[in-house]
């Protein structure tokens, strides 16, 4: 699971807001756990959403839940955007410049990410004008 958070958050914070919403015990770099079951990886960029989590566990782990429910919990618990893959089915799944945008107010849209000066850049810079109200394929978190 991969996240892109719109602003920075204390990673140890992170960590136990993460562990235990999914119920699942998690580690990082700067916080290992010898009996963790998913390790966190997170990385800060300067343009963009600024952090990106991603999340990895063994095939053993049964979450129960989805990333998009992960998703908006993360946004509206630390009241920023979140972006996240496309759900499943969604006619734009396999463009790699589409997101799904988790919002604190528990919406969640569709934008497309900015390929303006994209030589060189690092992190997510999304087009604010080409969000959208997320088309509903399958079920949604």
């Amino acid at each position: 699971m991969q996240f892109y958070l719109n602003k920075v958050v204390d990673e140890y914070e992170l960590i136990q807001f993460v562990s235990q919403t999914l119920d699942l015990r998690c580690e990082t770099l700067n916080y290992p756990d010898s009996q963790a079951e998913a390790f966190v990886m997170i990385n800060d960029y300067e343009i963009g959403f600024p952090m990106d989590i991603t999340i990895s566990y063994t095939k053993e782990v049964s979450l129960g839940k989805d990333y998009l429910w992960l998703a908006k919990l993360l946004a509206r618990h630390y009241q920023t955007l979140v972006a996240t893959d496309l759900p499943e089915g969604h006619p734009d799944k396999i463009n790699p410049y589409c997101w799904c945008v988790a919002e604190p107010n528990g919406y969640l849209v569709e934008m497309l990410e900015d390929l303006s000066d994209v030589e060189d850049r690092e992190g997510l810079l999304l087009n604010s004008d080409s969000k959208k109200l997320l088309t509903i394929v399958g079920k949604l978190a």
